[in-house]
């Protein structure tokens, strides 16, 4: 019988977001909290993604990814992961590392000292989509040969930033090295870890209830968030991946002015 475990993607914890542009992805603590106390509290088990890779997982697993670097990584997630004993990646982008509100290196080799993952999401958040080789080449490569430098241990996950660049990103990742490549197309994985690892992003419309729906696999949730996804591709495909990210900041920007 195939395994199957869900890989779930958190953001910015905060309040409200640091900048328009992270929109509905970023989590208050209270909330954040609450779904990990209710995790550590169930009895899914919570993998890593070695496990994941090597195949070492319960079936209806669940693993935490964070990406983007945030400060909120070291500051609010790692400190109640290591008090409930769940492992976690965090992925990031070396070019921004330690700026405003980014975890900063002394603080992304503590979460390594303390056996988090940390992963790669790119060089610096370039959205990866129609991108000429040697610029994809340096993206995904050269960001782990920076990782690699700065933290001084293998770097072998990679977070497509934006959930871009599809099959051609992955195998330049493969290529690099890398042992999962993980995207943003809300699924359930089922051990196929040379397939682009499917995600389900938690918004914070979500509460509580959506994150145990998420955590179960309940089919409505996992539909509507493979709806949204949808729409989201409709629109890069419309409008150009630069195109729709414009519209995006700007539809973000006036709701951020509206409240």
């Amino acid at each position: 019988m195939t395994r199957r475990a869900v890989v779930l993607a958190y953001h910015r914890l905060r309040d409200r977001p640091l900048e328009p542009d992270e929109g509905d992805y970023v989590l208050p603590p209270s909330l954040f909290e609450a779904q990990m106390r209710a995790l550590a509290g169930g009895r899914r088990a919570v993998a890593s993604l070695a496990d994941l890779a090597a195949g070492r997982y319960e079936d209806g697993a669940v693993a935490l990814t964070f990406d983007d670097g945030c400060d909120s990584d070291a500051r609010v997630a790692a400190p109640l992961l290591v008090a409930l004993g769940l492992p976690a990646a965090f992925f990031v982008n070396p070019a921004r590392a330690g700026g405003e509100g980014r975890a900063s290196w002394d603080e992304l080799r503590r979460l390594a000292a303390q056996g988090f993952t940390i992963g790669s999401h790119g060089l610096d958040h370039t959205l990866l989509d129609a991108l000429p080789p040697g610029e994809l080449e340096r993206q995904v490569a050269g960001s782990k040969r920076e990782l690699e430098e700065r933290l001084g241990r293998p770097v072998d996950a990679f977070a497509l930033p934006g959930g871009t660049g599809g099959e051609r990103a992955r195998a330049v990742a493969r290529t690099a090295g890398y042992r999962l490549v993980l995207g943003s197309r809300p699924g359930t994985f089922r051990g196929d870890a040379d397939a682009v690892v499917p995600r389900i992003a938690l918004r914070v419309g979500h509460g509580l209830a959506g994150f145990r729906s998420a955590v179960e696999r309940r089919p409505l949730f996992v539909l509507r968030q493979q709806a949204h996804y949808a729409a989201t591709l409709a629109g890069r495909r419309l409008l150009g991946t630069p195109g729709y990210a414009r519209l995006r900041a700007r539809r973000l920007a006036r709701k951020a002015k509206r409240t």
